[in-house]
């Protein structure tokens, strides 16, 4: 609670009335009365109440010099019934004298309170002895200060630095070392600095102090280089000064500077204490240096809770948590004792291994020690057990949880969602009682995970509407909906708004955007985001690869991987799924060979059966079925239906009935229940003009109660979405689109354009074939889009299957005769067509 101060008292005037008892003149003490030093020997309350009821019984309650050592002697034992006893007596002095007490009873008394955090109190002190006129000396101000410090109280301190500079005590470096501790404490690094910058003589203290406050105040970089102009100056630096620029390095990561820090250690002859060996501990590990902090700790004889519980935090954090729980079964062996802290770090190592038996014994270790009263253990419990799918026992520790802060719902929530129960998830978000904005993104981060990107950014809308703080964090989230919803003119609104806003963009969220815009078909926006990166991880080469791979650039798709290579960056599995998927939309057979190989070979990552799909699409794709099916037999592991679907769908691109047949048999065995297979198989022989195997198929498909998924597409004008089915001709506008259709056909016609009918995968004239080929969803689409848009945009198409043969050569050629870009992404990749040409050079 911060106590407003009535000004005039600190102003300090010289007082008119000052009854100050000169403490320094010597007292007769009556006969057989108790001495000063038997006060002073006191240690605890009970041992000093005996001779302060003889002082009483003897009369000499009204003695200043008895009363002050009273009152000292209960202030330095610093406990809360000691400076309650301590007051009453300073009380009865002043009730019973009639006059003020003395200077040095009010510096006790406040000391007393600032040290065991009564601040509010001390200030009151302080102010009771302004208005009596009492002037404060040099040991007043740094109790005071201290006061000011601990209960943020920054306009009463700043008060009092006026106060201080007005009598003249600015120039006391004990004074000013207070000062700098007070600015540094309440977050005033600028007065701080001030101070420090004026003083005529520093000491360790003075820079420690500001060492100190950087460091605690996200300035680690100042904070180091304080420490190196100190040493330069000849200043000695203590254990605390250590400590604290120790504790800088951590929070920088830099373990070089770390290092050349640590080398004065040796240098000064310092004998690391208990704090420093946890600073060091706590750097090495935040630093990487795991090894070295593990020896550091080992050859610590005297580890005590603080150390135990900072390596084990440290472990958690970089997902070691078998390391975290050996030092726990360590603890529990021989010492010390596990709190909470360490039971914290314990659940959550148990959380990070999916470990149930783990998890229960810490349960019934903070049950046994009554720790279940702490939120932050609950919290991590609800987490622990959610991660163990024990959904029911997580909602029970949170229903018993007697005080539920929004951490605890943020955590239910949150477990939830990993569970996939997102309807529950969103139950428990609108019965919150108080959201932050961690509860909405975890709500909209879980939205998205479940696919459901329609709702995510309808949550987005709402968050911004109720001026909910939006952050990194929640910018992530929409702009992955927004990417897998394709919605290129959101994505361009999504970028401007984090740039007008100032959202810092950092390589997590410009790794999203790229992501974003190469999913909504706009891959010179997602480069662009790309080379403006600062640092860029693997991941971010993985969204720029992809990007490429979606255009069907593979040439720069595998220049861009080469050049990742020459950064020192080491390519991971998932970077090569991206640069072989490229190989594969660009027909690049050579290079994927290469670059399969080279995962064992060059850079040690053994492929997984990811990568052979990868490989037998890429062969696939290039007619290679034999080498596709060959190398689907000599794989280490089982093919999947993935693997067998790949070769399928190249197989009815390439007509090879047989191999597909094959194909089919395996997928069957392996799901019977898989619709596509059908499908594709049916499609495949109506290709061949096998139309007793088609009729086979289709009554199978029949049979089973399967359904063939219509072709559909859509397209958005003016922020509106219209969608067409194959052969559907319920669209309001089909008029015009039938005309225009018309209109197509005739230009095309004339421009060389042939329906390709082995598209129509039915066994009808060819008449009503060509008419089911010009009413295919991809193209009334088009037709809407050159009615509906001005002849300057692009045409954008999503298309929920695959694009056939006849609609690719059909796009083509729209492109040219209408001078139209038409980007059209189906349900494996972008086709962007220009002047007759497209991006996969006819290689899908």
């Amino acid at each position: 609670m911060a106590l407003t101060l009535n000004p005039s008292p600190l102003v300090l005037a010289t007082p008119t009335v000052t009854t100050l008892t000169n403490q320094h003149k010597a007292k007769t003490t009556p006969k057989d009365s108790p001495s000063i030093g038997s006060l002073k020997n006191c240690k605890t309350l009970n041992e000093l109440k005996q001779p302060h009821c003889h002082i009483l019984k003897q009369g000499l309650g009204h003695k200043p010099s008895y009363i002050s050592k009273v009152v000292c002697t209960c202030a330095q034992m610093g406990t809360f019934e000691s400076l309650t006893y301590a007051q009453k007596a300073f009380d009865y002095y002043i009730k019973d004298n009639e006059t003020s007490a003395t200077l040095f009873m009010y510096n006790s008394l406040i000391r007393g309170y600032s040290c065991i955090g009564l601040g509010v109190e001390a200030i009151s002190l302080y102010v009771e002895l302004a208005g009596f006129g009492i002037l404060p000396d040099k040991f007043t101000f740094p109790f005071v200060l201290n006061a000011c410090t601990k209960s943020s109280a920054f306009g009463e301190g700043v008060q009092v630095h006026g106060a201080i500079v007005k009598m003249g005590f600015d120039r006391d470096v004990f004074v000013e070392n207070c000062l700098i501790n007070f600015y540094g404490e309440c977050g005033d690094i600028v007065d701080g600095r001030r101070v420090f910058d004026e003083m005529s003589e520093r000491n360790v203290v003075s820079w420690t102090s500001l060492i100190c406050a950087c460091a605690r105040r996200d300035l680690p970089k100042e904070a180091v280089y304080l420490f190196f102009e100190m040493v330069e100056e000849g200043i000695k630096p203590n254990s605390v000064t250590m400590v604290c620029v120790i504790s800088a390095c951590a929070k920088l990561q830099n373990l070089e500077l770390g290092d050349r820090v640590c080398a004065y250690i040796d240098e000064l002859g310092m004998k690391a204490n208990a704090l420093m060996v946890n600073a060091l501990v706590d750097m090495y590990m935040k630093c990487g240096a795991v090894d070295t902090a593990k020896q550091l700790f080992g050859e610590c004889k005297d580890r005590n809770l603080v150390l135990c519980n900072t390596i084990m935090s440290n472990y958690v954090r970089l997902g070691l948590a078998r390391e975290a729980l050996a030092i726990l079964d360590e603890m529990l062996l021989h010492g010390p004792r596990p709190d909470r802290v360490t039971m914290l770090s314990a659940v959550s190592a148990s959380a990070q291994l999916g470990d149930l038996l783990c998890g229960r014994m810490c349960h019934g270790y903070v049950l046994r020690n009554g720790l279940e009263g702490w939120d932050s253990i609950c919290n991590t419990m609800i987490d622990m057990y959610m991660k163990c799918g024990k959904q029911e026992m997580a909602c029970r520790i949170f229903d018993h949880m007697s005080n539920k802060t929004v951490v605890s719902w943020n955590s239910l929530i949150a477990g939830l969602i990993k569970n996939g129960d997102v309807e529950s998830a969103r139950e428990v978000f609108s019965e919150m009682p108080g959201r932050d904005h961690i509860s909405w993104n975890t709500m909209l981060g879980g939205l998205t995970q479940e696919n459901m990107f329609e709702e995510a950014m309808e949550l987005f809308r709402v968050m911004l509407s109720e001026r909910i703080k939006v952050d990194r964090v929640t910018m992530v989230g929409v702009a992955s909906a927004c990417g897998y919803l394709g919605a290129l003119d959101l994505a361009k609104w999504i970028y401007a708004y984090i740039e007008k806003n100032g959202i810092h963009c950092d390589m997590q969220l410009a790794t999203a955007l790229v992501d974003m815009f190469a999913r909504c078909g706009d891959p010179q926006r997602a480069m662009q985001v790309f080379r403006r990166m600062e640092k860029r991880d693997v991941s971010a080469w993985t969204a720029a690869i992809g990007a490429m791979a979606m255009e069907g650039n593979g040439e720069q798709a595998v220049e861009l991987f080469n050049e990742m290579l020459r950064q020192g960056i080491k390519p991971d599995s998932i970077v090569f799924v991206g640069v072989l998927t490229a190989c594969s939309h660009g027909g690049l057979v050579n290079q994927g060979w290469h670059l399969f190989r080279s995962m064992t070979d060059i850079h040690g990552v053994s492929p997984q059966i990811v990568h052979y799909g990868c490989m037998v699409d890429l062969l696939g794709r290039a007619g290679l079925l034999g080498e596709a099916l060959d190398l689907i037999k000599s794989m280490p592991v089982e093919p999947n239906d993935v693997i067998w679907g790949s070769l399928l769908a190249a197989c009815q691109k390439h007509q090879n009935v047989d191999i597909a047949a094959y194909a089919a048999e395996r997928i069957t065995e392996l799901d019977p229940e898989k619709s596509g297979v059908h499908v594709l198989l049916s499609n495949i022989y109506a290709s061949a003009g096998k139309w007793t195997n088609v009729a086979r198929v289709r009554l199978q498909m029949k049979e089973q109660g399967i359904r063939k998924l219509p072709g559909s597409s859509s397209i958005e004008v003016n922020g509106k979405v219209h969608e067409f089915t194959s052969g559907d001709e319920s669209h309001p506008e089909m008029n015009n689109i039938s005309s225009m259709l018309r209109e197509m056909n005739c230009r095309l016609r004339d421009a060389g354009y042939v329906p390709d009918l082995t598209n129509v995968l039915l066994d009808v004239d060819e008449q009503e074939k060509k008419y089911l080929l010009s009413h295919h969803s991809e193209k009334l689409a088009m037709a809407f889009g050159l009615i509906s848009t001005s002849k300057t945009m692009p045409i954008r198409v999503v298309k929920n299957l695959r694009l056939c043969c006849d609609c690719h050569s059909f796009a083509k050629l729209v492109s040219k005769v209408y001078d139209r870009e038409i980007i059209v992404r189906d349900n494996n990749r972008f086709h962007f067509f220009r002047q007759g040409s497209c991006s996969c050079s006819d290689f899908w």
